[in-house]
């Protein structure tokens, strides 16, 4: 017997509703309030359609990164159908697969620094995370950890004790213990020189500011480096969104002269077909951590062989010159365009920032951003979001596959909401 909570939902207002009636209600919620009652459907490359098969969208949110070699990419899916077909499943934690020693090699030949020769695969970047806090406390013998306040590691465990945004973070919310500090402004040396103490046991931040997409300066990250290894404290880069081809190099940290003890990948390294994720780190810290105790980490699912196969041809596609040199191309070609755009709508956008193809619009005002994102989501666009501190920024986080044509779209979408704003501020005024 069917019962009311069971009846087939077939559009996206039905399906958002019941989210709100019996799931979880305040993220349903919040996306309404975004204007984005848009539940998925088809999905391919840089597009979605919605479950109705009436609007289609560029996606320049991509997960924070999960897709960002596009949705279903041709050869992530026919490695995974390969897998399937093969015969493969999760397999058993316990046993040793071959695929997983694959990717170990695979991923220590395409550490940005030689010296990252071990890694631990995982199902999500915060597990990920969560086992490199672990690691931290236990190498250094601190259980305190530094991270950047407006940065974003994870949700749950110790990622979500180095997660402290005021917007997003849930230390208070469950009550966490207080294991971390927190850098307040990205790239500040002279912050960091004094919440560097004994008591750290590793400082966790990624390339990018995840709020305004600004690139890490040289300096900054040296001196971080530096100020780390005098003070044992372990250097962690988490590379989950700035990875896999998002700066226009395979690792954001090929671009910085650093000394960096342990890094992140995630969400992208999955395809957006199948869950994984790693942590890449020193041989030292693997033979501390993993083999000298028995059950050192044990995960039911991380590491399983579908996992590092579709990882691993992951790893393939975003470390090919044509998809780095797409990048650095359409990064370089969507900056310009929206620098372009500013000096036309002046007085509602105020200029660009960008990391390869992370690319920031700051606008007057936050209002003001949050009133560009509905627009252009109505005119086919989803962005990532709109940053939550100043200077506020309308935020574009495509596939890595994105072309010139397709920017342009993204481009004219963004015009069109400019002038129309434009008239708004001028009747106001």
């Amino acid at each position: 017997m069917t019962t009311e909570n069971q009846k087939a939902l077939h559009t996206s207002a039905e399906i958002f509703d019941a989210f709100i009636e019996r799931s979880w209600r305040s993220n349903a919620e919040r996306q309404k309030a975004k204007g984005a009652e848009f539940v998925i459907g088809k999905r391919e490359g840089v597009y979605m359609w919605d479950i109705e098969g009436k609007r289609r969208l560029i996606d320049c949110g991509t997960g924070g990164g999960v897709h960002a070699l596009g949705h279903r990419h041709p050869e992530i899916l026919a490695v995974l159908r390969q897998a399937l077909d093969d015969g493969r499943d999760t397999g058993l934690w316990s046993v040793p697969n071959a695929k997983y020693l694959e990717l170990q090699d695979k991923l220590a030949a395409l550490a940005p620094k030689a010296h990252l020769n071990r890694s631990v695969i995982t199902l999500c970047s915060t597990l990920s995370v969560d086992l490199a806090t672990m690691f931290a406390f236990r190498v250094t013998k601190r259980q305190k950890m530094l991270a950047y306040r407006h940065g974003y590691h994870g949700h749950t465990g110790f990622a979500a004790i180095v997660t402290g945004s005021p917007e997003e973070g849930i230390i208070d919310h469950y009550n966490l213990p207080s294991h971390s500090n927190f850098l307040e402004r990205f790239g500040d040396l002279e912050e960091l020189d004094r919440l560097l103490t004994s008591e750290i046991a590793a400082f966790i931040i990624e390339p990018m500011d995840y709020e305004t997409f600004e690139a890490a300066s040289n300096d900054f990250f040296t001196q971080a480096s530096r100020l780390c290894k005098e003070r044992g404290v372990l250097f962690i880069v988490d590379e989950t969104r700035a990875g896999l081809g998002r700066s226009g190099t395979l690792w954001a940290s090929e671009q910085y002269d650093i000394d960096l003890d342990m890094m992140i990948t995630g969400k992208g390294l999955s395809g957006g077909l199948y869950p994984a994720s790693a942590v890449l780190m020193r041989a030292e810290i693997y033979e501390h951590c993993m083999n000298q105790h028995r059950f050192a980490y044990i995960s039911s699912l991380g590491g399983n062989e579908i996992s590092c196969v579709v990882a691993a041809k992951v790893l393939d596609v975003a470390s090919s010159p044509a998809l780095l040199e797409n990048v650095r191309k359409v990064g370089a070609y969507l900056h310009n365009a929206f620098q372009a755009l500013c000096s036309k709508h002046s007085d509602v956008l105020k200029g660009v920032t960008s990391f390869g193809l992370a690319v920031s619009v700051q606008v007057a005002n936050r209002d003001l951003g949050r009133e560009l994102y509905r627009k252009i989501l109505a005119d086919g666009v989803l962005c990532h979001s709109v940053a939550e501190i100043d200077p506020p920024g309308l935020k574009f986080f495509p596939p890595l596959v994105l072309t010139e044509a397709e920017a342009d779209q993204i481009v004219d979408t963004l015009d069109r909401a400019g002038s129309s704003l434009r008239k708004s501020v001028k009747s106001a005024a």
